[in-house]
């Protein structure tokens, strides 16, 4: 009965939504000039909430539901947020249950720099100061390592997927060593997360689409800096990898037999 009434009002709320969010869309490019234009003076809880809303709608518009766990945990400072990849959804329901999160810093996130081909979706993420890399250019991924170092001692923290690439299947690739370095640099937590339910979700190939419309991320135990200070990049990936890894195939173990993959939501 609970779930078909929030059917319901999802059904009677989603014309409203929709054209909320399409004006949303419309007014992102020029709040993107504005940025340029005003620098600093944009202030960071304005933009922030732009994206923030214009996540939200599209969640909501798509009707997936997103169910957390751990976030209490997250220190109240900057750190390293380390998550895995599946699906185009993965970025936008991470950026709208930070926000909501009281206490914690802004964050920016490492992105590809393919994503600037999309004025759309590069006018959000530089919203937020979002730090594009260049897989194939060596030198533009030590600019952009020290513009992650400017962010974090801005007092933010930085989101990165260091898979690279999504993968479709329910495992978890290889996490790029590079990732990991500032953390070492900046002397700052790594906090692990593991996102379960997305993939799919924003696929249009039918093989990979998913009909649960249900995300689960999850925090890991914190990783403060002085256990990995020492540490060669290659362990620290790995390690956090199998973290990862182990928990995901858990809660994939759990969505197959039915069971509840939080026993406790936030």
């Amino acid at each position: 009965m609970k779930k078909f009434l929030f059917n319901i009002l999802h059904f009677l709320g989603l014309p409203f939504v929709s054209f909320a969010l399409a004006i949303g869309i419309l007014r992102l490019k020029g709040k993107a000039k504005k940025y340029q234009r005003m620098g600093e003076a944009f202030l960071p809880v304005d933009r922030y909430r732009i994206v923030y809303k214009l996540c939200k709608k599209l969640l909501y518009v798509k009707h997936i539901k997103v169910e957390t766990q751990g976030f209490e945990n997250i220190p109240k400072k900057p750190v390293l947020f380390i998550a895995n990849h599946k699906s185009q959804i993965d970025p936008i329901a991470l950026i709208k249950i930070l926000f909501e999160q009281e206490g914690l810093p802004y964050f920016s996130m490492l992105s590809k720099i393919e994503n600037k081909h999309s004025k759309i979706v590069k006018a959000a993420m530089d919203l937020i100061d979002t730090i594009y890399i260049d897989r194939g250019n060596l030198r533009q991924q030590f600019e952009a390592f020290e513009e992650q170092n400017k962010v974090i001692n801005a007092g933010r923290s930085v989101i990165i997927f260091p898979e690279g690439t999504r993968t479709y299947q329910h495992e978890i690739a290889e996490m790029k060593p590079a990732a990991f370095k500032v953390a070492q640099k900046s002397y700052i937590p790594i906090v692990p997360i593991v996102i379960y339910g997305s993939s799919g979700l924003m696929d249009n190939n039918k093989q990979y689409r998913n009909k649960q419309k249900k995300v689960y991320i999850e925090v890991l135990d914190v990783v403060n800096h002085h256990s990995f200070i020492n540490t060669k990049e290659e362990y620290i990936s790995e390690q956090i990898r199998s973290q990862i890894a182990s928990r995901y195939e858990e809660m994939h173990k759990l969505s197959q037999e039915n069971k509840p993959i939080f026993t406790k939501k936030y």
